[in-house]
């Protein structure tokens, strides 16, 4: 039987960067992985300037750029109001100083590449790394002993049979993990209400930088993806998928006519390039992420609706602190429960108001006028406007309050000062039928 430090079971965004930080800490690791790469997954693939400054430590960030376009400012447009800035790097900065104690590589800039690349990229980065990388093997069962996992059985290519086992295994397969289920890793907490998402790519729009556009229960994004294709797509309440679903193309440009008509002009101008794809429900939640022997990194661990695209970024962070507090276990500088308390603190310390915010945000309930009130504050405003968008890019935190000016606001605008939902019908399924 193959003996290793660590077994990391997927070898994808979370998968992949924890088994590559590992291998370059000296630790001998084996990642298995169910599919062989390159290959698409269904997937927003937008990445912040947080994220990308974790792509960027991991030493791969420059290769993703060779293929695909990179910005520093983008819109979020809110029943009209228009909030266009960036993340600052300071802000990156503190948060990395805040979480990792230092901010070699921070970035400031974000991108959407393609799955079937990123995925690739890190994949052959964790190889070249020094990780054992096996491809088109599938694990079967987990071995335990004295309640204990130590290791893995499953199959490679040509039905070759794998018996492995490690000190650490972790679980980095995904939110519908097979891991977690067979570790009995239990769902602690679950938030039903989700957002649906249909989405395809198109040629032919010269649009740079993201666009986020919300108008009652609806929201649309657009943004620059690899080979000169645009990533489009609409989201809404999972309510209502059922009846979306029913002609689905013709209700993707009727969403985008009513939220983002000129974006929508765009877009019935171009040509679509790949079949829609779509998520019709996303329900989140948090799993118990470490047992006796085992532990589980990015979507196994812990998922969450789509609607502000941060999956990756959590992702890429998990990686490199997960692989931290491991280090401590495996040279003997830490018992196993403490290191994986004192991660799991952390980690939520970093993730969990970010997380109900999303919950309650995928909800996809109608702005209020107070809340559009404060919106219109912050239009015009280089500061506030860039302090919103690092909160919506997990950099700076909701809990840091956009300071206000003393000085009078400007008169608000008859449609935030008249805005009713219900006299809107926002709250009306416009794709049901009599």
């Amino acid at each position: 039987m193959e003996q290793f430090d660590v077994i990391v079971i997927g070898g994808s965004v979370s998968g992949a960067p924890t088994a590559t930080w590992l291998a370059r800490k000296g630790f001998k690791v084996l990642m298995v992985e169910k599919d062989i790469f390159p290959r698409d997954t269904n997937s927003t693939h937008f990445i912040w300037p947080r994220g990308m400054s974790y792509l960027n430590r991991l030493g791969v960030a420059d290769k993703i750029l060779e293929q695909t376009p990179h910005f520093k400012q983008l819109e979020v447009n809110i029943e009209g109001i228009r909030l266009h800035g960036g993340v600052p790097l300071q802000a990156v900065r503190d948060r990395f100083m805040s979480l990792h104690g230092d901010d070699d590589g921070v970035v400031d800039y974000y991108c959407g590449p393609r799955r079937f690349y990123l995925d690739k990229v890190l994949l052959d980065e964790a190889r070249s790394s020094g990780v054992d990388v096996r491809e088109g093997t599938s694990v079967k069962s987990v071995i335990i002993e004295d309640d204990v996992v130590v290791g893995v059985r499953g199959t490679g290519p040509d039905e070759t049979i794998l018996e492995a086992r490690a000190k650490v295994i972790i679980g980095a397969d995904g939110r519908m993990s097979k891991f977690a289920h067979r570790v009995n890793s239990q769902k602690i907490k679950v938030r039903e209400k989700s957002t649906f998402a249909y989405y395809g790519y198109y040629s032919g729009i010269d649009k740079p930088e993201l666009c986020i556009h919300k108008k009652g229960r609806f929201g649309t994004a657009i943004f620059p993806t690899m080979d000169e294709r645009h990533l489009v797509l609409v989201y809404g309440p999972t309510a209502w998928w059922s009846d979306f679903s029913k002609d689905p193309e013709a209700n993707f440009l009727k969403t985008y006519e009513f939220v983002a008509p000129d974006v929508a002009a765009l877009v019935k101008n171009a040509t679509r390039v790949e079949d829609f794809k779509a998520m019709g429900r996303m329900v989140a939640f948090h799993r118990e992420n470490w047992g006796k022997g085992w532990v589980l990194v990015g979507d196994a661990c812990s998922f969450k609706d789509q609607w502000t695209a941060m999956g990756i970024t959590h992702s890429l962070r998990d990686a490199e602190l997960l692989a931290d507090y491991l280090e401590k276990v495996l040279r003997d500088e830490s018992d196993w429960d403490t290191a994986m308390t004192q991660y799991t603190d952390v980690r939520n310390a970093d993730y969990e108001d970010y997380w109900s915010m999303v919950c309650d945000g995928a909800e996809m309930e109608p702005y209020t006028r107070e809340q559009l009130t404060f919106f219109h504050s912050l239009e015009g405003h280089q500061d506030k406007m860039d302090q919103f968008i690092a909160q919506v890019g997990d950099t700076i935190s909701f809990n840091q309050a956009i300071p206000q000016d003393d000085v009078a606001p400007s008169p608000l605008p008859d449609f935030i000062r008249d805005f009713d939902s219900n006299a809107l019908n926002y709250h009306d399924n416009m794709y049901a039928t009599s």
